[in-house]
């Protein structure tokens, strides 16, 4: 799917990915996965469909159409999980240019490492 964009984990971290990164297509459609209702309704609100699940959970990247993505945004509150998610992504789309938010910045290179193809590092909440 040409212009598709998929965000795996809706809060801060991933509006603020998704502020500074240049969509290229007039009308983008974005496909947003969390388990958390609340983040889906503000995505649903926002004009993004919307995949209950967890981005660790293949199924529920396949539901997404992870697999025909031209973007991934990786934003989930912990870099450990962002990482099985990055592998996951990049096992399912090779193609696609995969964004991550981290928390650490000494993850940054292993984000890389492992398939991101940008790393954008977050603020930590207090």
């Amino acid at each position: 799917m040409i212009g598709l964009t998929v965000v795996l984990g809706y809060g801060d971290a991933a509006l603020d990915v998704l502020r500074h990164l240049p969509l290229h297509v007039e009308n983008p459609e974005v496909v947003v996965v969390d388990p958390d209702p609340i983040a889906l309704t503000g995505a649903l609100a926002n004009g993004a469909r919307v995949v209950r699940g967890d981005g660790r959970d293949i199924c529920a990247l396949q539901r997404a159409h992870t697999q025909f993505a031209a973007r991934v945004v990786v934003a989930v509150p912990d870099d450990r999980d962002g990482l099985q998610i990055t592998m996951a992504v990049r096992g399912l789309n090779p193609a696609a240019v995969v964004v991550a938010a981290v928390r650490d910045s000494a993850n940054q290179e292993l984000f890389t490492r492992l398939g991101a193809d940008e790393v954008f590092v977050r603020a930590r909440s207090v």
